[in-house]
């Protein structure tokens, strides 16, 4: 029964991380060019 119950908690959780990997993601779209924007930046202003 505990090894059902644990199992039920690993998918349950795994279904919460999924889902908010999924909504995540057009946000980490928006983010990921921003990131690369201020790496340059920074490159830019080291030099």
């Amino acid at each position: 029964m505990l090894c059902g119950t644990l199992i039920k908690k690993l998918v349950n959780s795994d279904i919460a991380v999924s889902l908010i990997m999924t909504n995540l993601l057009p946000y980490r779209q928006k983010i990921e060019p921003l990131g690369k924007m201020l790496k340059q930046l920074l490159i830019l202003l080291k030099k």
